[in-house]
């Protein structure tokens, strides 16, 4: 999301005539998009204040600006190293902010901006803001704000722009993209908008990010299944595998209600696609060492890791969040060595199933967005999601989608040899 958002600030300075600079020691303006989900990210911004200050030393015309997600607490700090914290809902009128101009009020919908892409392959495209979950662990409404959908029909329009470049995969983004709701449609919910963009003319793979347990309905399992645009690929944020901790953590379900779910997606993708494409391939998000885990409840997570037999998983240690429910009413008494240890075990766990998942694509050819090069090798990822390391001697490969053999299976990634395109 806050790529996305940094695309659509770099068309915007380039209206404003400004040229991206390559090096921070050229800079006339330096922009931070900082994300506040994780005290270490708090923490590197804050690091760069000596930076900053020598920067300025050589160049006393230089500015700096803070956006993104940004917490109260910590604006506080970042205000005596910024010369701007500035909202990126308010974007449109950010040349008048800057220029010392009277700022117009309007509505303002910084998603109108024609983002300058970073890719030529890979398209971000919002289609909502903020959430209203209030996970106690979380910030983002208090930075984001509650949420807010996209027009559908500016929504397709930004796909069907991606899809006339040729763009190869398209990622629909918001903090809880299946409780989308059309504003000028009520009809139009997230499986009716995958449908609309399912039936958009063109070869891509279709992606979103991040969805909710809780709003994963029947007919979005059925309209993904059926959808010949749609990759096999769900990240599907668990949490945690206890029930009591889910409760703690304000996440409406049960480890068994999610494992039920998880097997209804599988069951579906089974049913209606062909080939590799039946093997839907799930990722989970998992906090360890939340406040008053125990053992027991760990071993819980630990179970339902075993069970839903994830293929990658975004595990993060427990750290407090300012302006959360769990950082003002629960005492973080997890002891570190006990987070990390927990993380350690469950990421071991993660490897030995990731394996044994992957030896579906053992000695099979299978189509493979190339990324970047690196090292004398192509490094992309399938349809499932899965990183793929490709040995090959083919020049310009970097934004295609070829064919590979897959020669070796690894924990969390593939090895594969060029097939052709």
């Amino acid at each position: 999301m806050n790529e996305s958002d940094s695309q659509r600030m770099a068309s915007l300075f380039e209206l404003m005539g400004l040229k991206e600079s390559a090096l921070i020691e050229e800079a006339d303006l330096i922009i931070v998009n900082m994300c506040s989900v994780r005290q270490s990210a708090v923490d590197r911004i804050l690091g760069l204040a000596n930076k900053f200050r020598e920067l300025k030393k050589k160049k006393r015309t230089l500015k700096t600006i803070l956006t993104g997600c940004v917490l109260e607490l910590d604006k506080k700090k970042f205000v005596k190293i910024f010369d701007f914290l500035l909202n990126k809902d308010d974007m449109e009128v950010w040349p008048e902010i800057l220029t010392g101009e009277d700022v117009i009020k309007r509505k303002r919908d910084y998603l109108r901006i024609i983002p300058k892409r970073s890719s030529t392959f890979q398209g971000f495209v919002p289609i909502s803001n903020g959430c209203d979950n209030f996970c106690t662990y979380c910030a983002v409404p208090y930075t984001r704000g509650r949420l807010r959908s996209r027009k559908h029909t500016d929504i397709l329009k930004e796909v069907k722009v991606l899809v006339k470049d040729e763009y190869k995969e398209i990622w629909l983004l918001g903090e809880n993209v299946n409780s989308y709701l059309s504003p000028i449609n009520n009809e139009v919910n997230f499986a009716k908008l995958i449908k609309m963009i399912d039936q958009i003319p063109g070869d891509f793979w279709l992606r979103f990010t991040s969805p909710h347990p809780k709003d994963f309905s029947d007919e979005l399992i059925e309209v993904l299944a059926k959808s010949t645009k749609f990759a096999p690929y769900i990240n599907l944020p668990a949490q945690s595998g206890d029930d009591i901790i889910l409760r703690k953590m304000n996440r409406p379900y049960t480890a068994k209600q999610y494992l039920e779910l998880v097997k209804k997606i599988k069951k579906s993708f089974k049913e209606n696609r062909k080939g590799l494409d039946k093997n839907v391939a799930i990722s989970t998000d998992i906090i360890v060492g939340f406040p008053t885990e125990t053992e027991e409840q760990f071993k819980n997570t630990y179970k339902l890791f075993k069970s839903a037999k994830f293929d990658m998983a975004f595990i993060a240690q427990y750290s407090p969040r300012p302006q959360s429910h769990s950082y003002k009413n629960m005492r973080d008494d997890v002891l570190k060595k006990e987070k990390k240890e927990r993380h350690k075990r469950l990421t071991e766990l993660l490897c030995s199933i990731g394996e044994k998942n992957n030896e579906i694509f053992e000695g099979r050819i299978i189509p493979v967005l190339v990324f970047e090069k690196y090292k004398g090798y192509y490094l992309g990822r399938n349809r499932q999601n899965k990183a793929v390391k490709i040995l090959s001697k083919e020049e310009n490969l970097v934004g295609k989608i070829i064919n590979v053999k897959v020669n070796r299976v690894l924990p969390l990634t593939l090895e594969a040899e060029y097939y052709g395109e």
